[in-house]
Formats: structure tokens, sequence, C-alpha cells
């Protein structure tokens, strides 16, 4: 059986762990285990305060691995190479931490993060992206051009992404909610520059519109994304640029998501707020060595 240890009780996570070590814990000093996470360079811990320190380090040492080892996260992390997931999770415990919740809040989050943490299948081919196809790190998201959200993730997006040119790949996936009128007319524009090559020119300068999504305007956006204007219109109408939108949207209907934007991360869901996009990519960046 699978479980976590959290400060009342334990608690099944996945087929992965095992109760004794969950419930165990680690049976090392909190001096050495803050000694470990320093060294691990995936936390900053002088950003947080000492009883912050001490609240980090006391949930390591309760928590469950979420790595297939079936060890505690303290004995993960302690390992001579800690595995990629334990490194993920001391950064998941860290941001809920900088973000101030209390302990008991933290430890339920942490479960049912990891209940999820599971690849999902997402069509990506023949979808826009940019970066290397053979990149270690894919970040897929389903957007709408009139959701504020959208317009301030695909900032974040755009920073990954220069920040890390060669090691990351985005892919787009339309989802226009209902409660947007504008937004399939708008992923309709942006799937047709598409079929011109320019759909990040054109992603661009609709979220530039910030939901102001009239026709005007886009004819707008287009001509400021180098569009062949004629071409453009046509294609914006043409049965293949309907389907391939409705085909996203589909999609998303069955992978059941209710929002937008939503985030995959190498086909895992990103469920922290996007301010941590860029921490969550360069854990997984980061070589997990000693």
């Amino acid at each position: 059986m699978t479980i976590v240890m959290t400060k009342k009780r334990c608690i099944i996570l996945t087929a992965t762990l095992v109760l004794a070590a969950a419930c165990a814990g680690a049976k090392v000093s909190d001096r050495a285990l803050e000694s470990t996470i320093r060294s691990k360079g995936i936390v900053d811990l002088d950003q947080l305060t000492g009883s912050e320190v001490r609240l980090l380090v006391a949930i390591v040492k309760k928590e469950a691995s979420p790595c297939p080892a079936g060890l505690s996260l303290a004995e993960d992390l302690a390992a001579a190479k800690a595995c990629p997931q334990a490194l993920s999770a001391l950064g998941f415990i860290y941001r809920r931490i900088l973000d101030g919740y209390p302990e008991d809040d933290i430890l339920d989050q942490y479960v049912a993060h990891f209940k999820r943490a599971k690849e999902v299948s997402i069509l990506l081919e023949g979808r826009p992206d940019t970066g290397p196809a053979e990149a270690p790190v894919t970040i897929a998201v389903f957007s709408d051009f009139q959701c504020p959200f959208c317009r301030k993730a695909a900032a974040f997006l755009k920073k990954v992404k220069e920040l890390h040119p060669d090691k990351v790949r985005i892919v787009f996936k339309h989802l226009p909610m209902e409660m947007h009128s504008d937004a399939m007319p708008a992923a309709l524009a942006a799937e047709a520059a598409l079929v011109q090559g320019r759909f990040w020119e054109m992603h661009d300068a609709l979220f530039a519109l910030k939901g102001v999504l009239s026709e005007e305007n886009m004819g707008k956006a287009a001509e400021s994304a180098g569009l062949d204007l004629t071409r453009w219109n046509e294609d914006r109408e043409s049965p293949e640029v309907i389907e391939r939108v409705e085909a996203d949207a589909q999609e998303a209907l069955k992978l059941k998501l209710t929002g937008t934007p939503t985030i995959f991360v190498n086909s895992v869901e990103f469920d922290e707020p996007v301010k941590y996009l860029q921490a969550y990519v360069e854990e997984l960046l980061l070589d997990p060595a000693p």
C-alpha cells in the first residue's frame, strides 16, 4: 500500500511507496537534513525565515517520496543521486511555504498534487510549436485568446522559452471558452496564420489586443503579423482550420479540462501558480547530482 505521512494520519498516495518508509520517516537530524536540502541547489533557504526553514525540514522528514524506491522524501534527497521526482517534491513544498500556507494545508496539497501527477496523452503532432522536437521539456498549453490569465501565462511561457531556447519546446492548443464570445474567431484567426507559417507572430499580436478582439483589430493584428490578408481571410473560414481548432477543444473535453490556461509539462498537468513555471522547469532540467 502507498501512503503519505501527514501530521495526523497516513494517506494513500501512489502505488510505488510503502507503508514503513512513509510513516517511519528518515532517521536524520534536522541540521543534517537542512544541509542536504541546501546542497541540492533546488531551493534558496535564504529566502525563508528561520521558522519557515524549520517548517520545510519538518515536512520533508514527514512526507513520503514520490520516487519509485519506496523511501521517505528525506531519504531520497540524501541519496547519492537524488531522484528527480524528489527534487520536484522539495521545490513544491518550498513554494507552498513561500506562499504562506500553513503546515496542514501544505501536507494536503502535497498529497493531492502527487495523486494528480500522472502523464496523459496529448496530441502534439501538427500543432503550432516552438523549440526543438527533442527538447527535454515539452510544455503544452490549452489557451484562449480572450482570457486575461492566458495572456499573463503567455508572457511567462515566452520568458521560459527565451531562457532555455534549446531545452524547452512549447506547443499551443486551442480551448476557446464559451463565456468568451470572441475566443473562437480569434482561435480561427490564429490557426489560419499557421497555414502561412506565422502562428506565433499572430499569437503575440492577438494577445497584445488584451481581449478586444473585434474584426477590425484582428485584421490589424494579421497585418502586423505579416500575413497575406486575402489568404488569411479565406483560411480562417476553411473546414480544415475549423476542424483543427475543434479537435483541440474536443481533446480538452476528453481530458476534463474546465478552464484556461491549462498547462502540461512533459504530459503532466502543472497545477501550481504560473509564476512558478520557470522554477519548475529548471528543476526538471537540473542534473540531480549530490
